[in-house]
């Protein structure tokens, strides 16, 4: 993925992970007129990149819900990556602020590193490093 806001600190991607795929596929299409274009997923999720009509390139994702996740609780929500320099160094540095890790870092496939943080007041953002 060739992203122009992969710079330590720059927000660079937002993805709807989702309990009803098809429902939201449909939802966002219509009520924005996204083009959705799905494309392989992982194990057993399905995926959609979200098109940039004036760019043709994908701004953004939606994602269903793993199997893993039910059970848990987990709403469909969005989620917003920040890109660093290193998850490791970021996630130490976030724990010394107070922040609680929610997602260990893992590596996704043609993404990179990725791991969610939940700040001092309750929020949840993602963090990613990008592969070269």
């Amino acid at each position: 993925m060739n992203n122009p806001f992969a710079d330590h600190g720059l927000f660079s991607w937002s993805e709807l992970m989702t309990t009803d795929f098809d429902s939201s596929f449909s939802f966002y299409e219509q009520l924005f007129g996204w083009k959705l274009r799905e494309v392989p997923g992982r194990g057993d999720s399905r995926y959609a990149l979200i098109i940039n009509e004036s760019s043709s390139e994908p701004f953004a994702g939606i994602l269903s819900m793993p199997k893993a996740f039910e059970g848990r609780g987990i709403p469909s929500h969005w989620q917003t990556y920040v890109t660093v320099d290193s998850v490791e160094k970021t996630i130490v540095k976030a724990q010394n602020l107070g922040a609680q890790i929610i997602l260990e870092p893992m590596q996704i496939e043609r993404v990179g590193t990725v791991a969610a943080i939940k700040d001092p007041q309750g929020a949840v953002i993602s963090i990613v490093k990008y592969s070269r």
